[in-house]
């Protein structure tokens, strides 16, 4: 039972419907939902589900009409309705004249929010991550629901059901508590009405992973024994070496162009990045024999798999590097922090090392600040043996 997709919607209809039989398909990541196509071509969405010793079976709308996104979200509270012991058409017609007393409902409110916030003010990576998590996590539990009727319990339950996933689960609320703050810039809750406030979030724990050098080592061999037995392409191998040697982020590398590098003060100059400003990625020697070695495929210097568009997943290519090196607790944004840890372990400034990551306040630099004080330590311990030694020798002259 696959997840449905608008692509497998489509082949599917279109072969039911020549055909001429009767068939359906089910929805994986929302058991009970589906679609069924009748014998005269029909495309009609559907719930059904057990309660008690009964079987109830809802029709929710007719396809293409009623998008994928839309119906998905009906069945979830369908289904929930069903399995709460409810009746699911009375509880459909109190939702429907919710919604026709002027009572958007979140799903509807969320492809607002997309449209007019999302898509035009933020970056790619956070567009494509909250639409993501709007398709797959916010509209199939809550998308049903009117705007103004959304209560904190309505949010407590819904976080409750990802504890599994700590740091998505948080991540997937404070997204949907800016979705609640657009309800109220658009009127369509009170002010100070939102219910994901204040919400108490799960313990996430702070992760460190730096490499040792022995590690950094393997890693880059496991970049290159993954490009040259074509698991990885030579831009995707390009882009993970970068990380390596710069501590760039990984939306950095992949949003750098050509015509960004300066070849004669060894470095990339990015004009916009994470924090909104321009951004300096300094190249040492073996940062800059990475681009002289690398064809150009187009503007981008990671390219992609289509002329000027630039390599769209580097984490996933660095999943797949990684199991050469036996590197598998690593992530890729791990390599950002062994350069940061390499750096103040050879005694830079955690000021200088906070310039060479593209920091914007000193702040962030300071989870380093253990590394830089063990560095303290041994320089003190080596300083403390000299003195011990020059003061023996005066000794021993006397």
């Amino acid at each position: 039972m696959p997840k449905l997709t608008n692509e497998l919607i489509e082949s599917f209809v279109a072969n039911a419907v020549a055909e001429k039989v009767e068939r359906t398909i089910f929805d994986s990541s929302v058991p009970g939902f589906g679609l069924r196509v009748t014998a005269k071509g029909k495309p009609l969405w559907i719930a059904r589900a057990r309660s008690g010793a009964g079987r109830h079976k809802l029709t929710l709308g007719t396809y293409p009409e009623k998008k994928l996104s839309a119906a998905r979200a009906e069945a979830h509270a369908a289904l929930q309705d069903i399995r709460e012991g409810k009746d699911p058409r009375a509880e459909k017609a109190l939702r429907r004249a919710a919604v026709e007393a002027g009572r958007t409902t979140v799903a509807e409110l969320a492809d607002r929010w997309l449209a007019e916030y999302v898509r035009i003010k933020l970056k790619a990576r956070t567009i494509a991550d909250y639409e993501r998590l709007l398709e797959d996590k916010i509209k199939p539990r809550l998308g049903a629901l009117p705007v103004a009727s959304v209560t904190k319990a309505d949010v407590i339950s819904f976080h409750a059901t990802m504890a599994n996933t700590p740091r998505r689960a948080n991540y997937t609320v404070a997204t949907f508590r800016a979705l609640m703050t657009f309800a109220e810039d658009v009127g369509l809750r009170p002010p100070h009405s939102n219910p994901a406030k204040k919400l108490k979030m799960f313990r996430q724990g702070v992760r460190e992973r730096f490499l040792s050098e022995e590690e950094i080592g393997k890693a880059a061999d496991a970049i290159a024994k993954a490009e040259m037995e074509g698991k990885i392409g030579p831009h995707a191998a390009a882009g993970l070496r970068l990380a390596l040697f710069t501590g760039a982020r990984s939306g950095e590398i992949t949003a750098a162009k050509w015509s960004h590098v300066d070849w004669q003060r060894k470095l990339i100059r990015l004009p916009d990045s994470k924090l909104n400003e321009g951004r300096t990625i300094h190249l040492s020697e073996a940062a800059l024999a990475v681009l002289r070695e690398l064809p150009r495929a187009g503007t981008y210097i990671v390219a992609g798999r289509y002329r000027d568009e630039p390599h769209q997943n580097l984490s996933r290519a660095w999943i797949i590097a990684r199991e050469y090196g036996g590197l598998q607790d690593v992530r890729l944004h791990d390599l950002r922090h062994s350069f940061a840890s390499l750096a103040v372990g050879r005694g830079i400034s955690l000021y200088i090392v906070g310039k060479l990551l593209g920091h914007k306040v000193p702040a962030t630099t300071q989870r380093y600040a253990h590394l830089a004080r063990d560095v303290a330590s041994s320089i003190n311990d080596e300083l403390g043996s000299v003195m011990q030694a020059a003061i023996d020798k005066s000794k021993a002259a006397q």
